[in-house]
C-alpha cells in the first residue's frame, strides 16, 4: 500500500552453430565463427598440425553442425581398413563425451555476487538514504517519490543478488502461493480486531519481534561488503560446538551429530552492527525515519535473500492473489467492516516498526494538514517485497540462460588433443599386431591417418556443444551473465507501476494498494521480453533447482 501522507593461451578455431536459448539463435546469423580459448590448459605433447607438407590430403572441416545432430565422420573411401578405424576412433570419442555429458546435466551452477557490484550496490543505498535526511527532498512536494523509488528498487537488487549466491534458500510451492492471499488477509483482520476492536496495545509484541528480525537482517547484510573485502572475512575463526539434535542438513532435514558452526569474523562483526542498529531503531521509537528505513530495506534484502518462488507459474498465481488482496482490504474493506482495515493497521501507533518506508509529509503553509494526520507518507514492505520476488526469479531466469564459456572450452580443447593423442597409438598398434597391413593405411608424415584435422575438429565442436552445463568455477554475477534481460525489465516495470500508483495517490488524494499498479505492470513487461525474444516455452518451462519448499 502505498500513501502520500593472464595467462598464454591456445586458440583453435572453430564453426559452429550459437547455442543457448531461441532468443540468441535469432540474435546471430545462422553461424558464427567462435574463437575459443583454452586457458589454463594442461601442457600436452602438440602435433605438429599446423607443418603439413604437399602430401597432406585432409578434407575440408565439415560446415557447422547443430548439438542434437551426430558426430559427422569421414566419407567413405575405398580403403575399408581406413573407414573401420575411422569409426573406431569416433566411437571412443562419443563414447567418452556421453559419459562427461551425463556428468554435466547434474552439475550445479554455483554464483559469487562480483566485488564491485556489492560494494557499488550497498554505497548507492547508503547515499540513497543520506540524500533523503537532507534538504533537498524534504523541500520539494513530491520529494517521496524518487525517494521511495530509489530505496525499493536498491533493496531489490540487493536482495536478488544475494539470493541467487546463497546455497540454500526456502522456494514457496504453487500450493502455497493459492493459500498465501487466504492466510494474510486473516492475519490482517485478526491484528485489526486487536487494535481497533479489543484496544490492544501490541508494542511490546512488536516491538520484541521487529528488534530480533532487525537484528539478523542488518547482520545478515552487513556480511556482504565486509566478505568482498577479502578472504580473510571468510575465514572461519572460531568454532562453536552444536548440541546433537539442534542441527539439521538443510537439504535433506536430517540431524547432523557433533556439527560445529563455524564464525568468520565478516559475522562478528555483522552481529554487533545488527543489534547496534536494532537497538537504535526501538530507542527512536521507530519514528527516525532515515533508520527505520535503513532497517525496512535490510529486512526487504534479507527476506529476497532466503524466500522465493520456483518458477513463473507460482509467482504469476502469487502475484495475482495478492492483488486481489491488497484492493479488497483498501477499497472495500470499508463497506463490510465500516472502516479500511489497511490504513488503520498501517498509521496505528501501536503497532510500529519497520515495516514501511517513511517520509515526512510536505507542509504546506497554505493548506494545513490536520492535527490527527499520520505525520509520514508511507510504502509498505509488501509493496517492495512481493513484486520484488518477481524480479529475483527473473535473476535467476537469466542466470540459467548464462554459459560458462571457459569449461566448454576446455572441455573442447580435450576432445581436440584426445583424438590426437590416441590415434597415433591405436594405428601403431593395429599395424604392429598385424591386423591391418601397413600399406592399407593412408598415413600422413606426421604419423597420423588422412582426416585428422577434420576428425578433431568435429570431437571439439560436439565437446563444446555437450559441456554446456558443466561448470568449473563460480559464474560471477553480474559481469558473467552476458546481460540481465529479464530482470532489468521487471526492475523497470516495477518503477513505471510505482509511478502508476503515486499518480493515482495524488489525484484520489487517498491510500492507494500499490499492488493493484505494480502486479500487473510487472508481469505484463517479463512476458512481452519473454515473447519478443522468442522464449515464452523456455520462460515457463523454468524452474529453480532448489529443493526445499514451503
Amino acid at each position: 500500500m502505498i500513501s502520500i501522507f593472464q595467462k598464454p593461451s591456445t586458440r583453435v578455431r572453430v564453426e559452429t552453430l550459437l547455442p543457448s536459448s531461441p532468443s540468441s539463435q535469432r540474435d546471430a546469423t545462422s553461424t558464427m565463427s567462435l574463437s575459443l580459448t583454452f586457458a589454463r590448459a594442461t601442457p600436452l605433447a602438440r602435433p605438429r598440425v599446423a607443418s603439413r607438407t604437399s602430401r597432406e590430403r585432409t578434407r575440408p572441416c565439415a560446415p557447422p553442425r547443430r548439438a542434437t545432430e551426430p558426430l559427422a565422420r569421414p566419407r567413405a573411401t575405398p580403403a575399408s581398413t581406413e573407414e573401420d578405424e575411422s569409426r573406431k576412433m569416433t566411437s571412443k570419442t562419443v563414447d567418452a563425451l556421453d559419459v562427461s555429458s551425463s556428468t554435466a546435466s547434474t552439475a550445479t551452477r554455483t554464483y559469487e555476487w562480483d566485488a564491485l557490484d556489492v560494494f557499488l550496490s550497498y554505497s548507492a543505498l547508503a547515499l540513497a538514504l543520506a540524500f533523503g535526511d537532507g534538504r533537498a527532498l524534504s523541500g520539494w512536494q513530491f520529494g517521496y517519490v524518487p525517494y521511495f523509488a530509489a530505496l525499493a528498487s536498491l533493496s531489490i537488487y540487493i536482495g536478488a543478488h544475494r539470493g541467487l549466491t546463497r546455497d540454500f534458500r526456502e522456494t514457496i510451492s504453487f500450493e502455497s502461493s493459492l493459500a498465501g492471499p487466504f492466510v494474510l488477509s486473516g492475519a490482517l483482520f485478526a491484528a485489526y480486531v486487536c487494535l481497533e476492536v479489543f484496544k490492544l496495545d501490541l508494542s511490546v509484541v512488536t516491538n520484541a519481534y521487529f528488534f530480533i528480525l532487525s537484528a539478523f537482517a542488518v547482520a545478515g547484510n552487513a556480511v556482504e561488503p565486509l566478505n568482498a573485502s577479502g578472504e580473510w572475512w571468510r575465514e572461519s575463526a572460531v568454532k562453536i560446538a552444536v548440541p546433537n539434535g539442534w542441527a539439521t542438513d538443510p537439504k535433506t532435514g536430517e540431524v547432523v551429530e557433533d556439527a560445529e558452526l563455524d564464525v568468520t569474523p565478516a559475522q562478528m562483526v555483522g552481529a554487533v552492527a545488527g543489534l547496534a542498529l536494532a537497538t537504535a531503531d526501538l530507542q527512536a521509537g521507530h519514528q527516525s525515519f532515515t533508520l527505520n528505513n535503513a532497517v525496512a530495506c535490510f529486512i526487504v534484502s534479507d527476506f529476497l535473500s532466503v524466500i522465493g518462488f520456483g518458477s513463473f507459474k507460482s509467482c504469476a498465481t502469487a502475484l495475482v492473489g495478492l492483488l486481489a488482496y491488497d484492493a479488497f482490504w483498501v477499497f472495500k474493506s470499508e463497506s463490510v467492516v465500516g472502516q479500511n482495515v489497511m490504513m488503520s493497521v498501517a498509521t496505528n501507533q501501536s503497532f510500529n516498526g519497520p515495516f514501511r518506508l517513511l517520509f515526512p509529509r510536505f507542509e504546506d503553509v497554505l493548506n494545513p494538514l490536520p492535527i490527527d494526520t499520520f505525520p509520514f507518507s508511507l510504502l509498505g514492505l509488501g509493496d517492495i517485497a512481493i513484486p520484488g520476488m518477481l524480479c529475483a526469479l527473473m535473476l535467476r531466469y537469466d542466470a540459467s540462460r548464462a554459459t560458462d564459456l571457459r569449461g566448454r572450452a576446455n572441455a573442447a580443447a580435450s576432445a581436440f588433443m584426445d583424438v590426437f593423442d590416441t590415434e597415433r597409438e591405436e594405428v601403431a598398434k593395429n599395424v604392429s599386431n598385424g591386423s591391418v597391413d601397413a600399406d592399407d593405411v593412408d598415413v600422413e608424415i606426421d604419423g597420423y591417418r588422412t582426416g585428422i584435422g577434420r576428425r578433431a575438429g568435429d570431437a571439439a565442436v560436439l565437446a563444446y556443444d555437450e559441456a554446456n552445463g558443466v561448470y568449473e568455477d563460480a559464474i560471477t554475477i553480474p559481469s558473467s551473465l552476458g546481460g540481465r534481460a529479464f530482470f532489468a525489465t521487471s526492475i523497470q516495470a516495477y518503477l513505471i507501476g510505482l509511478l502508476a500508483a503515486v499518480s493515482a495517490n495524488v489525484v484520489t488524494r487517498e491510500g492507494q494498494p500499490a499492488l493493484v499498479y505494480l502486479v500487473p505492470i510487472t508481469l505484463a513487461a517479463v512476458l512481452n521480453t519473454a515473447r519478443t525474444r522468442d522464449e515464452l516455452g523456455r520462460f515457463f518451462s523454468f524452474t529453480d533447482e532448489r529443493e526445499s519448499s514451503i
